[in-house]
């Protein structure tokens, strides 16, 4: 496309993030946040900041919710939606400061191709 869009684009819904948020807590802290992590457990890689950047900069969206839908929780405890998964990934984008928008993320080609940007 002519007009790449990008993280700082408000890809977002708010509350597609506040229900990321709730997902967080039930399938994804106790492998992400390392104080959960139990301790004969190596962590699962961290999800803010440099770390996550370094990691995720300029490969496009849908690689990340490609990884969280197909791969993720990594225990096979849960199968998530293309809608959880959805709704992770706008976490994600909230706690590394990236805009909300009028309007919520969708599995379409404009958001696979949107790059992860800092």
């Amino acid at each position: 496309p002519a007009f790449q869009k990008t993280t700082k684009d408000g890809l977002y819904a708010k509350e597609q993030a506040t229900r990321g948020a709730a997902q967080y807590v039930k399938f994804c802290e106790q492998c992400h946040t390392p104080e959960k992590v139990p301790a004969n457990k190596k962590p699962a890689p961290v999800l803010t900041g440099p770390k996550f950047l370094e990691a995720w900069l300029d490969r496009p969206l849908g690689e990340l919710y490609g990884t969280i839908f197909d791969t993720m929780p990594s225990d096979g405890s849960t199968t998530l939606t293309p809608e959880q998964a959805l709704d992770a990934v706008a976490y994600i984008l909230q706690i590394n400061g990236y805009p909300d928008g009028p309007t919520p993320l969708k599995n379409d080609a404009a958001m696979k191709s949107a790059m992860i940007v800092k």
